[in-house]
């Protein structure tokens, strides 16, 4: 039920293939042939596509949240001593910076980074960061910072071919009408669309021919840097500051410039669309016409699309002067150049753009930094920061992309241009001016173990009805079989059935007759086993990438256990564990108290640490802060980015964070997590979760209502390990918990119920039926407690106890 690689080749099986996109292969887009040809590279296949237009789209976004999501009061526990003596100011603080337990055995792992600058191999290397295809196999396949993509060339002309100049880095941008689109199913829904990768501008140099180099590092939560050298001369370390040769671009998330420092190069554009016209604006660049020393050019595609060009030499240097050559490629006819090179593209019918772009000019991003001071979240109130740091000429006004879910919460200190430009998978992006992004969410989610006003929701006789469940699920059920598993997977999602077993004897039914005492010592028996790491399958520290990952693969290859030795899903799998560990402490506190701190410690460094501090794991491996959601992918090559599956248990990470923060006397911990809940909740809304008047995504793709897979370049609605609608819709729908019901608004349940659910749901046999039917609680609560009693035998998914589906269902609001 995973992000997994296991039926990756379904996807470009059951794509129907599309004679339009037969000139694909030239532009990146791999289809089913070229899949088999690469799959030994590492790469994974893209599906193939059909061509249709996509109506325009507007800018709207949800401004305030629901109102019927109120904060929840959740119950406080004691802290310790320490927690009430001046925290820091910022709640980002490290979690650990002990070295993993010694329980965890050191392995080196099968896959090697590549490319990676000395200075940055010391440090935690990021595993599912959006740049994470530059650190592997042959680092060519493309990466998106939005709205542009990247993809460095070395190889020859259009990527596969070598026959042609193409070197250096490759930039894509298409607007919504060029989307590909795929055929339209039953409800006239769109299975799925992508965005070609066709190179419309390219930054390079005369010297950088076929077997150039590249070298990437300054690794951070934001982008990374990239630098790209004539054969022969790179270096991985840093190279001198007087001699070599070299572009060095910075790549951050949102960039409205590709800005290239050029040191002592010969600059080369180049375009796969070709160039109808290339112009000297000689107005700007005269000394009379404001360009301050700077050049700049207009590169008019066949495709009737403008980009731009600004150059700006170091003092003492010769400007910049272009002259095409053929249709593909302007060449520097005033020498070598060391300075800045921008390029930026105009939007279409935009007529002020230019002029905005003539003001931003020379001034650039590097990097961006996330703050959460302890005052953004001191009240119900869920704020945070993303200060870019500059470079260039800082007295420019500095301009950089936003999309949907930022502005809805983006407060004044910026201000909006009329700069409009689609993303790939998540609607229009605005530029915004203004450095410093204070980011504002009116209500943070608080959610305790147990629905909020559940006494006041759940009748005596279904309290009844539940005692006689609970009774039989605790007796029958054997915790050690259920848990003792070949995957940390599934060995999770039994875990976590387990403990909400013993939350329901103890908290709802208040039990004194020995059946929670039972339930809790054969919850702690099967935890015991794993806190050991004595399970089948051992946790190892991973001292290559650095992180706690399943040994299975290093046995059994890439794609054991959903890819978790590959850093597949680490999001899903340990989230499952923390919450069951959150649920023992919140039991029994003082239950070998160091020892589960330690084991959990060491799951929350591996996928969210939150601070540079920790010399042994990434910073948040899996979430990321522009985005506002996590990635599921791990290392490997995808020539569509990283991805995501499962919201739902995406956000089922934070959930236990926070429960885990609140139980272990760790109150930043707590706010951190609540605070990655409520910003996941409004980007899982905008963009994964569609309601029938979403703007963000395609049209005809709303109509799914959920995205399947939303990859950084594609969104297929389907799932990796079916194709079945109950699982690409339930997939989005487990564990069904009390933050669940914070990012699936009633009004989307609705929907999706009524156009894609309610036909099929007494067609399904399986376990599938019993979570559409916890998810149809939320609209009826009665008919959805109807069903779980009126069978004996109801099917149940390996993740549920039907004590707890019936309590589920039971405290659900009307």
């Amino acid at each position: 039920m995973k992000s997994c690689l296991t039926l990756i080749l379904a996807l470009s099986i059951v794509a129907t293939a599309s004679p339009a996109l037969a000139s694909d292969h030239a532009q990146g887009i791999l289809h089913n042939p070229l899949d088999q040809v690469l799959a030994p590279l590492g790469y994974q296949p893209s599906i193939n596509i059909d061509i249709t237009n996509i109506p325009p789209q507007d800018d709207r976004s949800q401004a305030h949240l629901d109102t019927e999501h109120s904060r929840d009061h959740p119950r406080q526990y004691p802290l310790p001593m320490s927690a009430f003596s001046s925290p820091p100011d910022s709640i980002l603080q490290p979690i650990d910076i002990s070295p993993p337990l010694p329980i965890f055995p050191r392995r080196t792992h099968p896959v090697s980074p590549v490319h990676v600058r000395t200075d940055d191999t010391s440090t935690p290397l990021p595993t599912n960061k959006f740049y994470g295809n530059w650190l592997l196999g042959d680092a060519h396949a493309p990466i998106w910072t939005h709205p542009y993509g990247l993809r460095w060339d070395s190889m020859g002309g259009n990527w596969l071919q070598t026959d042609s100049p193409q070197q250096g880095l490759s930039i894509s941008h298409i607007d919504d009408s060029s989307k590909a689109f795929g055929p339209l199913d039953e409800h006239q829904a769109s299975r799925y669309y992508l965005n070609p990768f066709l190179v419309s501008m390219g930054m390079s140099a005369m010297e950088l021919t076929q077997g150039h180099s590249m070298t990437v590092g300054d690794f951070g939560e934001f982008g990374c840097t990239l630098i790209l050298t004539p054969g022969g001369k790179s270096e991985q370390g840093r190279p001198d500051e007087e001699e070599a040769q070299q572009i060095t671009v910075p790549v951050v998330r949102g960039m409205a410039f590709v800005t290239g420092v050029y040191r002592d190069l010969t600059p080369r554009v180049f375009s796969n669309i070709l160039v109808r016209t290339l112009t000297l604006d000689e107005a700007f660049t005269g000394t009379s016409g404001g360009g301050g020393g700077w050049v700049k050019y207009r590169f008019l595609l066949e495709n009737g699309v403008t980009w731009l060009v600004y150059a700006k030499a170091n003092q003492g240097g010769a400007p910049l002067r272009l002259e095409l050559q053929g249709q593909g490629q302007a060449v520097a006819t005033s020498g070598r150049f060391s300075g800045v090179l921008q390029i930026v593209k105009v939007p279409v019918g935009n007529g002020g753009a230019e002029a905005t772009y003539d003001q931003a000019k020379g001034v650039y991003a590097t990097k961006g930094d996330l703050v959460i001071r302890q005052k953004y979240v001191n009240s119900d109130t869920a704020g945070y920061r993303i200060d870019w740091t500059l470079a260039g000429d800082t007295t420019a006004p500095f301009i950089h992309f936003t999309l949907p879910h930022h502005r809805s919460i983006l407060t004044t200190n910026v201000t909006p241009t009329t700069i409009e430009l689609a993303s790939t998978t998540k609607g229009k992006m605005v530029a915004y001016q203004g450095a410093s992004w204070h980011l504002l969410e009116p209500e943070r989610l608080a959610v305790d173990f147990l629905p909020e006003g559940w006494p006041n929701l759940v009748t005596q006789e279904q309290l009844q009805e539940i005692r006689r469940q609970a009774e039989q699920d605790v007796v029958n059920m054997d915790f050690d079989a259920g848990t003792d598993l070949d995957s940390m997977y599934f060995a999770g999602k039994g875990l976590a059935k387990f403990a909400l077993l013993c939350l329901v004897t103890k908290d709802v039914l208040q039990d004194t007759t020995g059946l929670y005492d039972k339930c809790l010592a054969k919850l702690k028996s099967a935890f015991q086993r794993f806190m050991s790491n004595q399970q089948q399958n051992p946790l190892v520290y991973d001292v290559t990438w650095k992180g706690l990952i399943s040994g299975q693969g290093l046995e059994k290859g890439a794609l054991a256990d959903f890819g978790n030795t590959w850093y597949n899903d680490h999001h899903y799998h340990y989230g499952y564990f923390i919450h069951t560990a959150a649920i023992i402490r919140h039991l029994d506190p003082q239950w070998t108290s160091l020892e589960i701190n330690s084991f959990v410690h060491g799951l929350l460094r591996d996928v969210a640490n939150p601070s540079s501090s920790d010399p042994y794991f990434p910073v948040f491996r899996s979430f990321d802060w522009f985005m506002g959601h996590s990635w599921s992918q791990g290392i490997f090559v995808s020539l569509d980015g990283k991805d995501e599956e499962s919201t739902s248990e995406d956000i089922n990470l934070y959930y236990a964070m926070s429960l885990w923060g609140r139980v272990a006397g760790n109150p930043e911990l707590d706010k951190l997590g609540q605070v990655m809940l409520t910003v996941a909740r409004r980007s899982i809304q905008a963009y994964f979760l569609m309601e029938a008047d979403n703007k963000n995504q395609p049209a005809s793709f709303v109509k799914n209502h959920v995205t399947g897979i939303l990859f950084e370049n594609k969104v297929d609605h389907t799932t990796y390990f079916s194709p079945r609608i109950e699982c690409i819709q339930g997939i989005q729908m487990i564990p069904a918990t009390p933050a669940l019901p914070m990012i699936r608004r009633k009004e989307f349940v609705q929907q999706e119920w009524d156009d894609l659910l309610r036909a099929r749901v007494d067609q399904i046999e399986d376990g599938w039926r019993s979570i559409l039917m916890m998810n149809y609680a939320t609209l009826d609560k009665d008919a959805a407690w109807q069903y779980f009693t009126s069978n004996k035998n109801v099917p149940l998914d390996d993740g549920m106890t039907k004590t707890w589906a019936l309590f589920y269902v039971a405290s659900q609001k009307p």
